[in-house]
């Protein structure tokens, strides 16, 4: 028992984080919503098509991105130039912001955008911002199932199964739990997604998540909000157990993945292009703000000063102090519901993704709710920041606690080192890479924070996202394009942090 000890005492620091910070303010969203709001929310029709409309966007964007997906894994199985740079960013657009995003598409395809093509208020639009956000991870996920699909289809046909044949048969069976968990991945982000279909959408398009923000902030109808909200926690519950079936099953069949496969020289550049081609189409917003952002010299010096909006000196300030002052809670409580549950403290696995499963906008809801003598205070922002990033870190930390080397720490046993000594001299080291990588997820998902920022704000916690969307909201070129230049700034500063931290993460690889 006594080698459960650290265990036990994180998984209670996590319980007791989780009980304050989302079960209580999700009790009081229960309590409201299955109220006076429950019942003429459901006999709305409206609202029953904002959930039909989210289903069909969380659906339509996972089928979008595993079609997507599996065959550029199949190319990245084989060596082309600029393969390991493209594998690289592939990651990078999941850590950039929503309104980064948003505002690139806008840069791109919307109403000024540079392509005279307006696809402002279409489903078109939405279901490439979503392939924009999720493909790298699917990509990164099946990139490392494929290989181990090879053995056991080899000896397949050795045993006289037709190549069709073994690949439905025996194939299919291991690739499954990848793309289901990629698909479930994807489902979870785009069926409660704010920032985008806010932005981009238009009323025709808006989502369950942008319907409960518009219910608080035009109408403070607080119980249809929490009313939707229940529908939508229902479904997300769903998802998320699928996806945490599929992401055990693929724990399991996953190996080291081998070099890719060489190419004659003309076959390697012909994929390359096609490659490169392709990423070029899929990342063109992100070009597109990148050169629309700082194209006009005075617009970052005039939306740095602020003039009649927030000054972005004191926008970025804030967000880089908001950004350190929850990884400081992220930090130790996605590692230690990480080690708890490598442990064996199961009860945990499901609760780390209770946070996924609770939109952004619900999360400020509750803690209005929950806990209004601290609207003013900076505790509930931190809170929120610290719950939304500290899954991401805890999920990338879980696979290389299961890697170690189960020989290395029954040597430290027997060496007679107890469980704390074990934790601290042999797991600890092992654990750094990984650590970096979650901090880098981490940390871009609170620099760009919308949902819960926009719920929470006051004036004195203006974020670059805020300050964004402050702009938006006024007609005219000129606020569009200092928005424009603080969405690059802002572009800059998240995908800079991330790379620097994967960058260290593969030093200490």
């Amino acid at each position: 028992m006594r080698r459960l000890e650290p265990a036990r005492c994180g998984a209670w620091l996590v319980w007791v984080f989780l009980a304050l910070a989302l079960l209580y303010p999700l009790g009081r969203i229960l309590a409201l919503g299955l109220g006076e709001g429950l019942g003429p929310t459901l006999a709305n029709p409206y609202y029953w098509g904002r959930l039909a409309w989210s289903l069909a966007y969380g659906l339509g964007s996972s089928l979008l991105v595993v079609a997507l997906a599996l065959p550029l894994a199949y190319a990245f199985r084989y060596r082309f130039p600029g393969r390991d740079l493209w594998l690289s960013l592939a990651t990078v657009p999941f850590v950039l912001p929503t309104l980064v995003v948003a505002l690139g598409f806008l840069a791109l395809v919307g109403p000024r955008g540079v392509l005279g093509v307006d696809l402002y208020g279409t489903p078109w639009i939405l279901f490439w911002a979503s392939a924009f956000y999720n493909l790298g991870l699917v990509l990164r996920m099946l990139v490392a199932v494929l290989p181990a699909l090879e053995p056991p289809l080899a000896a397949a046909r050795t045993l006289g199964a037709s190549p069709w044949r073994a690949y439905w048969r025996v194939g299919v069976p291991l690739l499954a739990p990848a793309l289901l968990a990629g698909g479930g991945l994807t489902f979870l982000y785009s069926f409660s997604s704010f920032g985008l279909p806010l932005l981009l959408g238009g009323a025709r398009y808006a989502t369950l998540e942008v319907e409960v923000y518009g219910l608080l902030a035009y109408r403070l109808a607080f119980p249809e909000a929490t009313a939707l909200i229940l529908l939508q926690l229902a479904v997300l519950a769903l998802v998320s157990l699928l996806y945490l079936g599929a992401q055990r099953r693929l724990a399991l069949s996953l190996s080291a993945a081998p070099r890719p496969k060489p190419l004659p020289p003309a076959a390697a550049w012909r994929l390359a292009a096609g490659v490169w081609l392709f990423f070029l189409a899929l990342y063109a917003p992100l070009l597109a703000l990148l050169a629309r952002a700082f194209a006009a010299p005075g617009a970052l010096a005039s939306a740095w000063t602020g003039g009649d909006f927030t000054p972005g000196a004191l926008a970025l300030a804030n967000t880089l102090r908001f950004a350190g002052l929850s990884l400081l809670v992220a930090l130790p409580l996605g590692f230690l519901y990480a080690y708890a549950v490598w442990r064996g403290e199961r009860s945990l696995d499901l609760a780390g993704l209770f946070p996924l499963m609770v939109s952004p906008v619900a999360v400020g809801l509750g803690y209005l709710l929950a806990y209004p003598s601290l609207s003013g205070s900076l505790l509930i922002l931190i809170g929120a920041y610290a719950l939304l990033s500290y899954p991401l870190l805890a999920r990338a930390l879980l696979p290389a606690f299961r890697a170690m080397p189960k020989g290395v720490l029954e040597a430290a046993r027997v060496l007679g080192a107890g469980p704390w000594r074990r934790l601290l001299r042999v797991e600890w080291p092992l654990l750094r890479p990984a650590l970096l990588s979650g901090t880098a997820l981490a940390l871009a998902a609170v620099v760009g924070e919308f949902g819960a920022t926009l719920v929470l704000r006051r004036p004195e916690w203006a974020t670059l996202a805020l300050a964004i969307y402050e702009r938006l909201g006024k007609p005219g070129a000129e606020p569009f394009q200092e928005a424009l230049a603080l969405a690059g700034l802002l572009a800059l500063l998240a995908g800079g942090l991330f790379l620097l931290l994967d960058r260290g993460r593969r030093g200490l690889g």
